[in-house]
């Protein structure tokens, strides 16, 4: 049986140590560093920020923390492309080609593309955006040339350990179909997550299903999200990693496996808007340890929990004063 060996809360963390059972000689003994981090924007008003201060200044403080990491996981929520023409939606969001080096230059081996922006510019934008990425030397995962190639297992190997990431777009209907012949996202459903999660589950020592549902500013996952997360736990995956709200939602247990219904935003406004949470694991045949360290969103640069920036306490000391003498 898998079980939970301890759970405890500590100040701005969630951790969770999680007991699997072993799956063959190949990984083992050896153990794997993971973090992964929500919505990645890299268009629009922060798009204008990186070109006047460089591609790498949104990660600025957050690099030496991901690059610590064997495998850096997020959710690049636009495309980066220079074809296409914006699709009939209400928000388009496309990145210059420098957006595929930042993400590797700052530790990401690994995104998702299962997203309602990386389709924004159209098919020929979408592939483009995975051929520049892949180019860069980050993998990717929930999207491709056809369906297929979409729904398809990607597989990291770290000290010979078999990791394996398959992602979802769970909202529905789609803009752009899934085609047998074109360019398109992988689509959730409880079926295709049931069948490519047990079709998986024997190729990896590890199996991360990778989930862009919910309802945006909701603290709290949705009924579809979480018949998502526990069809995939119900198949064999080991963890859950979820996106898209813009906010943190809870990490809970589901026999016994970790669910992290969303990570909020990472890179994402220039403003600071929404919250966010890096998802801290160490990944082994035998055991995964896991914890959530919420993160402070202070102006366009994601940064671990720490002092305030001075010119933010001299604002809030300002504003405690003004309200103490009531005005």
């Amino acid at each position: 049986m898998r079980g939970i060996r301890c759970a405890k809360r500590l100040p701005g963390v969630l951790m969770v140590w999680l007991l699997l059972p072993g799956r063959g000689a190949i990984g083992q003994g050896q153990t794997v560093r993971l973090r992964a981090v929500g919505d990645i924007m890299l268009a629009g008003p922060m798009g204008g920020m990186i070109q006047r201060k460089g591609r790498g200044y949104p990660f600025a403080k957050m690099r030496s923390t991901l690059r610590a990491a064997a495998d850096v996981f997020g959710n690049c929520e636009c495309c980066i492309a220079t074809c296409g023409s914006p699709i009939p939606k209400q928000f388009n969001f496309r990145a210059c080609p420098d957006g595929a080096l930042a993400l590797r230059e700052s530790g990401f081996t690994i995104v998702n593309l299962a997203n309602n922006h990386a389709w924004d510019y159209g098919r020929a934008a979408l592939l483009e955006t995975v051929r520049r990425l892949h180019a860069a030397g980050v993998q990717t995962v929930g999207a491709g040339p056809n369906a297929a190639a979409a729904h398809r297992l990607c597989i990291l190997q770290k000290k010979g350990l078999r990791i394996g990431f398959l992602a979802y777009l769970g909202l529905l209907p789609a803009l752009l179909p899934e085609s047998s012949n074109a360019p398109c996202l992988s689509m959730a459903s409880v079926e295709a997550i049931r069948s490519e999660v047990m079709a998986a589950r024997p190729q990896v020592d590890v199996l991360i299903v990778s989930l862009h549902a919910g309802q945006e500013g909701d603290p709290l996952p949705t009924a579809r999200q979480k018949a998502f997360a526990e069809a995939a736990i119900d198949a064999g995956a080991d963890l859950v990693i979820g996106h898209h709200p813009h906010v943190v939602q809870p990490l809970e247990m589901y026999k016994g496996k970790p669910i992290c219904y969303s990570l909020g935003n990472f890179v994402f406004s220039t403003t600071g808007r929404g919250t966010g949470a890096m998802l801290d694991a160490t990944l082994s045949p035998h055991n995964v340890q896991a914890r959530l360290i919420r993160l402070r969103l202070y102006g366009a640069q994601p940064q671990l929990p720490g002092r305030m920036p001075r010119r933010r306490r001299l604002w809030a000391s300002s504003r405690r004063d003004r309200l103490a003498r009531g005005r």
